[in-house]
């Protein structure tokens, strides 16, 4: 008998309630950062439940119940050098100096990193995964049972986080995952075939105006990654613009998200109807000016990590401050921020690339 199966025997005899079940149930972060160069979507997944007495035990597959993870993303999903297959391996002491390990792709049971977790996993083949490929299972688990921690019950949102994966923005991710766990009156629970299809949405509009030494010259000659703004005194390249849901006025889903800022300064965005320097932007501070005239949004500060999300404008919807004349033109977008200890030119403050967006009716 296969260690799998001795685990699946000790949750017991279970039965199929749902009664406090509410399903498979996902989150994508706003901020889609930019990883080597490719803006990307940063996907949670979770089991919800609305009984806070409820819990999740192990997420598995067997001979009769194949679990599968996978992406329409041909670069796979983003592993980092320095993350592991479970969160177990995620050490968050590590995120100053690697930033882009909060982005990692990894499965767990309630815990986004090594800190009080009891997971456990046996039977899981990582390979392919590892390879672009999916992550399947036959006969695998990942588990957890409450002993010293909690963190196999819902949290504040009555849900139980199972796995976060990374894929280029506008992929999709798809599965199908089998679930025991115990009821508030600890009878084991099952669920099986719980599928999602997660779809990271399309891009709207394009990027340009970028400090990576491909157009205009930094006026510092401190040059950007590719797809970034001139660099900053964060020391890993320059901050990127993207943006994405719907930019309709119908419809509008419009966010624009930002990353590689400096920790904890302020910023806004401006826009405009103009691209300056025939798209390549005109040096300004420790920058480049993409667009004008500059029309300025509220000021929002970035995190510790460096990056933000906007989903309105001065508290109204992005489309609320464009008018029918905007219908089917290009407005321009970029993020001007503080950066005091950069003080090449002495002016303290830079500017991510330009972000070129079409707004439909």
């Amino acid at each position: 008998m296969r260690l799998f199966t001795t685990i699946c025997a000790f949750l017991a005899l279970s039965t199929a309630a749902t009664a406090q079940y509410r399903g498979i149930e996902w989150s994508i972060d706003g901020t889609n950062p930019v990883i080597d160069g490719v803006a990307r979507a940063v996907v949670r997944v979770y089991v919800g439940y609305d009984d806070p007495s409820w819990q999740l035990n192990a997420v598995y597959g067997d001979g009769a119940n194949l679990l599968s993870i996978s992406t329409t993303d041909p670069l796979g999903f983003y592993q980092h050098i320095a993350g592991g297959d479970t969160s177990l391996q995620i050490n968050a002491a590590l995120y100053p100096n690697f930033p882009d390990l909060r982005y990692d792709s990894w499965v767990t049971i309630g815990r986004e990193d090594s800190t009080d977790n009891e997971m456990l996993h046996i039977g899981m083949d990582y390979g392919p995964w590892n390879s672009g490929g999916a992550l399947q299972a036959d006969n695998g688990t990942w588990f957890a049972v409450p002993i010293a921690f909690t963190q196999c019950f819902p949290d504040a949102n009555g849900q139980v986080l199972i796995a976060q994966l990374t894929v280029t923005l506008g992929e999709t991710i798809q599965g199908t995952v089998h679930l025991q766990g115990k009821d508030g009156s600890l009878d084991v629970t099952t669920h099986l075939d719980q599928t999602f299809l997660i779809d990271t949405g399309v891009t709207p509009g394009d990027g340009f105006c970028f400090g990576d030494g491909s157009g205009a010259s930094c006026p510092c000659f401190g040059f950007g990654s590719s797809g970034e703004g001139c660099a900053n005194s964060g020391g890993l390249g320059g901050a990127i613009l993207v943006a994405s849901g719907n930019a309709s006025f119908t419809n509008d889903t419009f966010q624009l998200g930002v990353s590689g800022l400096p920790g904890a300064k302020p910023g806004l965005c401006v826009k405009g109807s103009a691209q300056l320097g025939g798209g390549s932007g005109n040096p300004v501070g420790d920058g480049l000016l993409c667009t004008a005239p500059q029309i300025r949004s509220q000021v929002i500060v970035s995190d510790g990590s460096g990056t933000l999300s906007m989903d309105n404008w001065n508290g109204q919807p992005f489309g609320t401050y464009l008018d029918a004349a905007n219908v089917g033109v290009p407005t321009y977008y970029q993020w001007w921020y503080r950066d005091p200890p950069n003080t090449c030119s002495g002016s303290g403050f830079n500017f991510t690339n330009g972000w070129a967006v079409t707004w439909l009716p």
